[in-house]
């Protein structure tokens, strides 16, 4: 560096100095350092009077001595770091520790889309089973109350109970897909080895209560009901069966029986025989009614079961999508993050072989600072800070 002329005007020495440690706060990225010179430099160089380029000068006697001592602080640090025995073998061995933890990383994340494939396999087969094993004791359950109950006066009140607990199912089945797309999420983050848990991907599903409600339920019948006429015959015929064995067998039988006594047993003979026929025919048309019930409640549990399925497949494929798409976006991120280690850990084990280029740079850096530490306290008996 030029020794300055003896005569040289200590406002242009400074000026020169100001560009001079500027450049030098810039080329080690001292920003701060380097915004206070800028502005000192300004001042100086638009000070019209004498008043303002004194002060101006003062201010840039300070910044410059600021700035002189901050660089060099910083220099000597970097030269203790890279004169230091240990640096060497601490680059080497994070360099070859992140190599390893990359090999590694990169072998588990190619394992990550069997791990989601057999999750989601794995989870709609449970599921779906325990879709039909619940549905099927709901069928148990209302077949039951079925046959506790008159359909004639009660179907309303049972088919309502037989509603709530398909929706109540349905929550259920709900939950448990939830639950299981959980598990799954939590395979893939420990299976990868990923640092942050998955996001959870949503669920689309209904309520099961607007499930059900859209199952139509089979219109009743007329189970149960006979045709008057068919009912009048069947108890008719046998009353009439009644009163004609009884004269009969009278006859047949050739015994004198008087004629009140023979009209009390037909009576009596009749009323049996119809009675029995009554109730036969009563207990039928409740075993219809039941059948009926029965029946619907079983075309509406398969109703019920290839809408959830089906609900519970599509859910299930939507989760498997996003989270395909949230773990390729965590893994992608990770892969970046640690192939930037990488090459910084690299370029700093290659920066091993010109340590002492390096060090020779920093001397000269430092003698540099020295130089220009000097000249900045030429100034300082000019206009005394």
């Amino acid at each position: 560096m030029a020794t300055p002329e003896a005569a040289r005007n200590p406002v242009d020495e400074a000026l020169d100095l100001l560009g001079t440690t500027l450049a030098g706060a810039e080329a080690n990225d001292r920003e701060d350092l380097a915004r206070r010179l800028r502005a000192a430099r300004d001042e100086l160089a638009a000070a019209t009077t004498a008043g303002r380029r004194v002060a101006a000068m003062r201010t840039a006697s300070q910044e410059l001595t600021r700035a002189l001592d901050s660089l060099r602080s910083d220099l000597r640090y970097r030269r203790a770091a890279l004169s230091d025995p240990a640096r060497a073998a601490r680059l080497r061995a994070e360099l070859s520790a992140l190599r390893k933890r990359s090999g590694r990383l990169r072998s588990v994340s190619r394992e990550w889309s069997q791990i989601l494939g057999d999750g989601f396999a794995g989870l709609t087969s449970d599921v779906e089973f325990s879709l039909r094993t619940r549905t099927r004791a709901v069928v148990a359950d209302t077949e039951r109350d079925i046959g506790e109950h008159d359909p004639r006066k009660e179907r309303a009140e049972i088919m309502g109970r037989f509603r709530e607990r398909l929706a109540g199912e349905a929550d259920r089945l709900r939950v448990e897909l939830d639950y299981g797309v959980r598990v799954v999420a939590d395979r893939l983050t420990e299976g990868t080895e990923l640092t942050e848990r998955l996001p959870m991907p949503a669920i689309p599903i209904p309520p099961g209560a607007e499930t059900v409600a859209a199952i139509a339920e089979p219109p009743a019948g007329d189970a149960g009901r006979t045709p008057i006429p068919a009912r009048l015959l069947t108890v008719v015929m046998p009353t009439y069966g009644g009163i004609m064995m009884a004269f009969v067998l009278t006859r047949f039988l050739g015994v004198a029986v008087p004629v009140w006594m023979l009209v009390t047993g037909a009576c009596l003979g009749a009323l049996g025989l119809g009675g029995a026929a009554l109730s036969g025919e009563r207990k039928r048309g409740l075993d219809r009614r039941r059948a009926e019930v029965r029946t619907a409640v079983r075309a509406m549990v398969d109703e019920f079961q290839l809408t959830v399925g089906k609900q519970v497949r599509d859910a299930a494929r939507s989760a498997n999508a996003e989270l395909r798409r949230a773990v390729t976006t965590a893994l992608t991120r990770r892969d970046d993050e640690l192939d930037a280690r990488l090459g910084s850990a690299l370029s700093a084990v290659e920066g091993l072989e010109k340590v002492a280029a390096d060090l020779k740079d920093i001397d000269e850096d430092l003698a540099t600072i020295d130089g220009l530490r000097r000249r900045a306290g030429t100034l300082i008996p000019h206009f005394p800070v």
